[in-house]
């Protein structure tokens, strides 16, 4: 009798159940139904999320990629843009900023026929050429400014080094000998191996006998045809140079005409005006080195 009870009261319940699932307002909370008729707890109940407000979890980098590809394509024109802008920018500080810049004076489209930035730059192209050529008038690399400018090692632990000039003096005694009066004791060895492994000496030093601080040093003469080679090549290594600063303004120039700050007529009178810098300053090379061949003949 208890049995068929139970089972009696198992229907009702499975009835009432449907019911409350089946109803319209019970729909959307089928979880919610289920435990008030099972008669769970509050702890145990769940409401699931509508399936629209889960969110979507994607590998790192996907979101961004589609916010980009929901962006207008006008705001992606505008941030490359921005980017290639910062990047100008950057290079122009640089290239300002460096050293070698600093030394010259800027050339301006506002006056492009202002050259004082090449001309600076001819003139320190200039210099080491001038002095390599004097040089060589004054006996090739035997001379006593070649030789006071050898780089010695006074002390082998420290690891600098010094002209010999600082070290010593360099004293011409006539003809082809060259006195050298160490300062110390403690630098005529240094100077000595200096001399000897140097590729443009390579010989040893004697020592004085009436002065132990004293090395004689013998000279000896270069070809004729060695010394106008070496002028030859510095020369050339001279035009190089200019060629090479001629190029960097022509290259200016064309720059100013593409971005519209002078036009097509200016452009062309500054590039004939620049040619008469640079001939200008090759016919000085030409009688530089003229002078140069013309000195090592008369050897």
């Amino acid at each position: 009798m208890r049995g068929a009870t139970t089972s009696k009261t198992v229907l009702r319940q499975s009835k009432a159940l449907y019911k409350l699932v089946a109803s319209p307002q019970n729909v959307t909370r089928p979880a919610a139904a289920l435990s008030a008729s099972m008669g769970c707890s509050s702890h145990w109940s769940f409401a699931p999320r509508p399936f629209h407000t889960t969110p979507a979890y994607l590998k790192k980098g996907r979101g961004k990629a589609r916010e980009e590809e929901k962006a207008p394509s006008n705001a992606k024109e505008k941030r490359a843009e921005k980017g290639r802008s910062n990047k100008d920018t950057e290079a122009t500080a640089d290239a300002s900023s460096s050293p070698a810049a600093s030394q010259h004076p800027t050339p301006s489209a506002e006056d492009p026929l202002d050259f004082a930035d090449v001309r600076s730059r001819l003139a320190k192209g200039s210099e080491s050429a001038l002095d390599a050529l004097k040089k060589l008038k004054a006996g090739g690399r035997f001379n006593p400014d070649a030789i006071g400018a050898l780089r010695v090692q006074p002390d082998r632990k420290e690891g600098a080094t010094y002209p010999l000039r600082e070290l010593a003096q360099v004293v011409p005694k006539g003809g082809r000998t060259i006195s050298i009066l160490v300062h110390e004791e403690a630098y005529v060895k240094p100077v000595m191996s200096a001399i000897q492994a140097s590729r443009d000496f390579n010989q040893q030093p004697q020592r004085d006998p009436d002065n132990e601080l004293e090395l004689v040093l013998k000279m000896e003469l270069e070809k004729r045809e060695d010394v106008a080679k070496r002028a030859k090549a510095v020369c050339h290594d001279w035009r190089e140079r200019v060629r090479q600063i001629r190029q960097k303004r022509d290259k200016l120039h064309a720059t100013w005409k593409k971005d519209g700050l002078i036009v097509p007529d200016l452009q062309k009178r500054a590039n004939t005006e620049l040619d008469k810098v640079i001939k200008a300053k090759i016919a000085e090379i030409d009688a530089a080195e003229k002078d140069a061949l013309k000195a090592a003949e008369g050897k």
